[in-house]
């Protein structure tokens, strides 16, 4: 029912004749909100995610998270993921074009751990494999989390937030989300650990 407002085809109190479409005319009119794309959640649930690194600092073994469930011990070939022969994925297909605009993750360890002498920065990463391939590239939808992690409590989170330059995506793509770890100062290859959740928006 209008209540009161001429602009909306109504007035005194009375019920609309017309049963539609209405388009508004003024702020007393409802519209309907503009459609901004659809959220893509993703979680590693009962299985931690467990992100390794080479001596140095480089990522050694990645972890992909799904949709409640994650794969560790991941390893990158160059640096694509290539699940040809793997057991498992977490990739799941796209089923109409569109672009990822942006990207939210965050991490909380379930390993105490100490880092002597540098950081270690978390990232989630979407890579992605075109129709009729097992090979997943990264992509430009990333955050890398913060803060860097040093002295590392069960519990302590790590999350970030990004708008990234759209990146595009066809029907029956495959998307992955990746979680990997580098770090800076410190020698020694280090394993950070944890419960991993992101998302994505794709408009």
């Amino acid at each position: 029912m209008c209540m009161n407002n001429s602009n909306c085809g109504c007035a005194n109190n009375t019920n609309c004749t017309s049963l539609g479409p209405f388009t508004a005319v003024d702020a007393a009119c409802i519209t309907t909100p503009a459609l901004t794309g659809t959220i893509v959640p993703f979680a590693s649930g009962t299985i931690p995610v467990v992100l390794v690194t080479l001596a140095g600092g480089l990522v050694g073994t990645s972890s992909l998270v799904g949709f409640g469930t994650a794969i560790p011990g991941v390893s990158l070939v160059g640096n694509n993921i290539d699940l040809s022969a793997a057991t498992g994925t977490e990739a799941f297909s796209v089923p109409r074009a569109g672009s990822i605009t942006s990207i939210s993750a965050s991490l909380s360890a379930t390993v105490a751990l100490t880092l002597v002498g540098g950081t270690a920065t978390v990232r989630a990463q979407v890579y992605r494999a075109v129709a009729g391939s097992n090979v997943f590239s990264p992509t430009t939808a990333f955050v890398d989390l913060s803060p860097a992690l040093s002295t590392i409590a069960v519990g302590t989170i790590t999350s970030g937030t990004a708008n990234v330059a759209p990146v595009s995506v066809a029907a029956g793509d495959r998307l992955l989300m990746v979680y990997s770890v580098t770090t800076t100062g410190i020698a020694l290859a280090t394993t950070i650990t944890g419960n991993a959740s992101a998302g994505i928006n794709i408009a």
